[in-house]
Order: C-alpha cells, then sequence, then structure tokens
C-alpha cells in the first residue's frame, strides 16, 4: 500500500520553484510562496489558508496585518492571483527521492498521486523495505531476500523422472544402431579417396607450373608498384613542408590577432579613464570650503528585516557623532513606501499593501510620528513622490487594491480625505523606479512594468509640471530596476539596482537631463537594491539594501563628489530594506 507523503500544512518553500518568486507572492504569517491563497474581504491582505486559519483558530478574529475583524467564513479567493499562482512550476513532493520533474502547482497533486517515486512498503512478510513504487514489482519478485518460491509436486517429479528414463533408453538404441550405418559409411569412403588421390597428383603438377607464373608476374608488378610509391613519397613530403609552412603562418596570424584584441582592449580601457578624468576635471575639486561644510543628519524609517519582518524603528545617522540612534517609531509597518518633506514635516506615504500617511513634525522635539487624518484612495507600494513647490506629485508604483502596476502621474492633495488628480499618463505602467525634480521638470528612470526583473524597463521620462506633458528622453545604458536615484546640481546620480537578468549592480553613473549622456563614476563597494540614498552637500550616502545573494544589508557607504572612492560609514543597528530616508534640517539637533 502506497505511503502517503508528509503533507505541507502551510505555503510552498521558495527553493521548489523552477524560477525565483517574487516576494508580492509570500504569505506574510509563514514567509514561504502562498498556497492556497485567502485574503481579508476590507483591505485584501493576502494569506495561505492554512495559515490565516490557525492564526483565527488561536487568536482574535481580526486580520494580523490590519486588525479589521475577519472570520474563515468571511475569506475572499483572490481569483487572479490564485490563477497566476497555479501556473507556477514546481518540484515533485519527492524530489528529494529522485524524481526530477517540475509541474504547475495546479497539477501538483495529481502528478504526486501517480507519482513513481512515491515510496512504498514492500508486502513480502517480514520484509517492510521502504522503495520506489516503480521499483515495487521488481524488488518484491526478484529483489527481495522474504519473496515466495513456488513448491513442485515432488510425485509428479518423479513420474517425470521416468519418463526421462524410457527416453533415454530407446535414445540409446537409436544411437548404437546410428554408429553401425556410419562405419559402413566410413569403409566406403577410403575406397573413394583412394582413387582420388592418384588424380590429384596430376592436377596438383599443372596448378604448380601457374603458381610459378602468377609469382613472376607478381615481381613485375610490385617493381612497378614500388617506383610508384617513391614517387608518392615525394610528393607526400612536399606536401607535409607546405602544410607545416601554412599552420606557421596561421599561428603567426593569430598572435597578431590576439595582440591586436589585446591594444584594443588597452585603447578601450584608456578611453574609459580618460572619460573619467574629463568627468573629474568638471567636477569640483574637495575644496577646504566644501569639505568643511557642515553635513545634515540622516533620518532612515520602516522597510523590512530579515524573515520577513517588516519595521516601525527609525534611527537617526549623526555625523558629529559618527554613528546610529534610535529615536520614536513610526506607527505602523510601511515598506517600500515613499518620502517627502513639506512644510517643515515628513510625510512617509503608502507602502505594501497601506493606504497609509503618517507625518512628523520636524521642529518638535523629540521627534514623534503621527497618523494624518487622510490617506490614499488606494494601496500603493513602489511609488515615487517628489515636492514642486505647493504641489506633491505621486508617480507610478504597484496598486495592491487592483494588483496591477501604475502609470499615473498625479496630484497629491494632501488634505482630508486625500484625493489623486491625475495630471497624466506614462507610456507604460512602472514600479521600482527613480525619481527627481529639476527646476520645472520632473525625470523618471527605469523601474519595471510588471512582476519580475526581466521586464525592466531603460527608458527615461520627463515630465512638464507646468504643461501637464510627458516625453522620452535619451534612455539608460541598459534597464535597470530597483535603483537608487540622487540630484547633484542639474545632473542625476543613478546608483546600483538590478539588471534584467536579475543581476544585482553596484554601477554608478550621472544622467546629464539636458543631453541625455552618461558618465561612469567609481562603483560602490557592494551590490545593491531596494535601498536608500540621499545627498547632503556633496555627499552621496547609500544606506542597507538586498545583495545578489538576498542577503538583507546592514552597511552605510558614502562618496565626496570631485572624490575618487567610496567610503564606510558605520553600519545600522539592524539590516533593513525599503525603507524610506531623508536628509533632516541643520537648524537643530536630533540626537
Amino acid at each position: 500500500m502506497a505511503c502517503c507523503p508528509t503533507e505541507e500544512k502551510y505555503g510552498y518553500e521558495d527553493s521548489r520553484f523552477e524560477k525565483d518568486v517574487d516576494q508580492h507572492f509570500h504569505c506574510s504569517i509563514c514567509y514561504n510562496v502562498l498556497k492556497e491563497p485567502r485574503m481579508c474581504r476590507n483591505n485584501e491582505h493576502v494569506f495561505c489558508l492554512a495559515c490565516i486559519s490557525e492564526h483565527l483558530k488561536v487568536n482574535s478574529h481580526t486580520c494580523p496585518e490590519c486588525n479589521d475583524h475577519l472570520s474563515v467564513d468571511t475569506l475572499r479567493r483572490p481569483r487572479v492571483l490564485s490563477n497566476y499562482l497555479s501556473k507556477l512550476k514546481i518540484n515533485c513532493d519527492y524530489a528529494s527521492r529522485g524524481c526530477p520533474e517540475f509541474t504547475c502547482v495546479e497539477d501538483l497533486k495529481t502528478h504526486v498521486a501517480n507519482c513513481g517515486f512515491a515510496p512504498v512498503f514492500c508486502s513480502n512478510e517480514n520484509c517492510g523495505m521502504e522503495i520506489n513504487k516503480q521499483e515495487r514489482e521488481h524488488h518484491e519478485t526478484v529483489v527481495c531476500k522474504y519473496r515466495k518460491m513456488k513448491c513442485h509436486d515432488c510425485g509428479q517429479i518423479q513420474e517425470d523422472v521416468g519418463a526421462l528414463k524410457g527416453g533415454l533408453m530407446e535414445l540409446n538404441g537409436k544411437v548404437e544402431a546410428t554408429n553401425e550405418k556410419m562405419e559402413k559409411n566410413h569403409a566406403d569412403m577410403k575406397k573413394i579417396v583412394g582413387k582420388l588421390e592418384g588424380s590429384l597428383g596430376g592436377i596438383n603438377k599443372r596448378i604448380n607450373e601457374k603458381v610459378e607464373a602468377v609469382g613472376e608476374m607478381n615481381r613485375v608488378v610490385n617493381e612497378k608498384v614500388g617506383a610508384m610509391k617513391n614517387s608518392q613519397d615525394e610528393i607526400k613530403q612536399e606536401v607535409g613542408k607546405i602544410k607545416r609552412e601554412v599552420k606557421d603562418m596561421k599561428e603567426n596570424c593569430s598572435k597578431v590577432n590576439k595582440d591586436v584584441g589585446e591594444v584594443k582592449i588597452m585603447m578601450i580601457q584608456m578611453l574609459e579613464k580618460l572619460n573619467t578624468l574629463e568627468l573629474f576635471n568638471k567636477l569640483p575639486l574637495p575644496t577646504e570650503e566644501i569639505l568643511n561644510t557642515p553635513r545634515q543628519d540622516i533620518l532612515i524609517a520602516g522597510g523590512r528585516a530579515s524573515r520577513g519582518k517588516r519595521l516601525k524603528s527609525t534611527a537617526i545617522y549623526s555625523w558629529e557623532k559618527s554613528g546610529w540612534f534610535e529615536v520614536s517609531p513610526i506607527n505602523e509597518k510601511h515598506n517600500r513606501a515613499s518620502s517627502f518633506i513639506y512644510n517643515d514635516q515628513l510625510f512617509v506615504v503608502g507602502g505594501v499593501n497601506s493606504k497609509t500617511i503618517e507625518i512628523m513634525g520636524l521642529n518638535e522635539l523629540p521627534l514623534k510620528c503621527m497618523k494624518f487624518p487622510g490617506e490614499l484612495p488606494y494601496g500603493c507600494g513602489d511609488h515615487q513622490t517628489v515636492v514642486y513647490q505647493q504641489r506633491v506629485i505621486h508617480i507610478g508604483g504597484f496598486i495592491y487594491d487592483k494588483w496591477r502596476q501604475s502609470k499615473m502621474i498625479s496630484e497629491l492633495q494632501i488634505t482630508s480625505p486625500c484625493t489623486m488628480k491625475e495630471l497624466c499618463q506614462m507610456p507604460e505602467p512602472r514600479e521600482c523606479h527613480g525619481a527627481e525634480i529639476i527646476e520645472d521638470k520632473v525625470l523618471v528612470f527605469g523601474g519595471q512594468k510588471s512582476l519580475g526583473h526581466e521586464s525592466s524597463l531603460d527608458s527615461v521620462l520627463e515630465f512638464d509640471v507646468k504643461k501637464n506633458e510627458c516625453k522620452e528622453m535619451p534612455p539608460l545604458p541598459h534597464p535597470l530596476t530597483q535603483m537608487a536615484t540622487v540630484r547633484w546640481r542639474d545632473q542625476v546620480v543613478v546608483l546600483g539596482g538590478r539588471d534584467r537578468d536579475g543581476h544585482v549592480l553596484n554601477d554608478v553613473f550621472m544622467y546629464d537631463c539636458k543631453t541625455g549622456k552618461t558618465k561612469a563614476l567609481p562603483s560602490m563597494l557592494e551590490k545593491r537594491c531596494r535601498y536608500c540614498a540621499v545627498i547632503t552637500g556633496n555627499t552621496i550616502v547609500v544606506v542597507g539594501g538586498m545583495d545578489e545573494n538576498y542577503e538583507y544589508l546592514s552597511s552605510v557607504e558614502c562618496f565626496t563628489m570631485g572624490g575618487s572612492t567610496w567610503e564606510y560609514l558605520p553600519a545600522m543597528n539592524e539590516a533593513r530594506y525599503g525603507a524610506i530616508a531623508e536628509v533632516l534640517p541643520s537648524t537643530r539637533k536630533y540626537v
């Protein structure tokens, strides 16, 4: 009888899938890929059916994300999400027993039920060995030492032996008769052979004469063949000599081509160095005045820590004390939100499955975060917000209520209730992009138009705030998403991120907002994506994020424009990614 596999009660492990599964499809209770997804009826927070059922059974009947009233009966099935998950390729439950198959999640149960690698027990008494289903018959009938053997009837065997003896006696009689006939035939053959020997003597004589004549002909032919071979050997020697000369010429050409290739590489490297030197010549040198300019402290809040834990903690980096200091936390867990400073107040806007806006008065000490009375019309994360004069511009992002990316550029009205006034539509939707404002233009960089880094974009858009018009600019050097951007003078510095192949980068380059030309800057010390970057004075600071091994980072590094290398700053107290960061006014001391 087949053994049932150990049933996974909660979500599927990430490692079982053929391709990486986006973080949007992970349960926030078990942190695995969603299994039989269910969502709360009001805010559409998504969980595994088993996870949320156990939570509601053990804890109070409230959603673990938004604390709204919730029960098993009021859970909803997200049809679009379920359809997407059902098409993901996952390995068999018995992959550890050797099954190589990847199948759609919706077909997994049927495959497992019929899988030849399923464990079964040998049915032979006293055995009970666990084997693969496809090997069961061979084991039970051929291999197993406890297999049943057929017992023959001894009486029947005796009858068969008697019959065999009688047959053998009859066969012996026939053999003796056959031997007598063969002896007689042998004597007759001897007489015939004697007659033939006389005739063969004359035939052998004539054959010997013919053989001698053939031998003479062979000698003449061999002489002629030898002469031809000598001529062929001379030709072969000439051909070999020519081949060696051609080989030498090929080797010389190969060496020349290799030398030319090395020269090309050296020239490219020299050009790159010349471009970098030209850029540095245009940048201001870190004069004593720049070096002595006080740098503003940096605040970081929210994000996500290891094992999917979303954070409320807030910390400030003090240049004077060269360290990170915890301050009052934010009220809710904001992950992959946006932030801006408006009228001396820090605003934290939205995030994963969040409509909430929080504010922090920067002129009141100690700092304290309060929930803004208004909220976004829909949950939105991985978007961008910038401030132009007294207007807040909201750009793209992922809309969790509709489970799709946004292509809208809107004006966010900071009122109660909050409203989003559509200003313009981008050519295609995008999330995980960068945005910076220069004069009366908003520059939008890269991002991705659907779930997964393979949909990343290289396009750059320029949005005219006065005309509410959007136009294409020269693109980035390659598609890029989950990067950071900062404005320096009339240019934008683009840092790190993830390319279309999923590689996490530490590249840094400057984008000229007038010409669209790019110039490389020194690379960061670490590869990062989904991290924060700010600029204070002429110093760029990058904080946290995720590396190419999906490890969350606590490291911090900085680069002064006009310099040549990045330097580490003291690390944060805990690793985090998807956080917000802002430069604090220099008029106050916050720690």
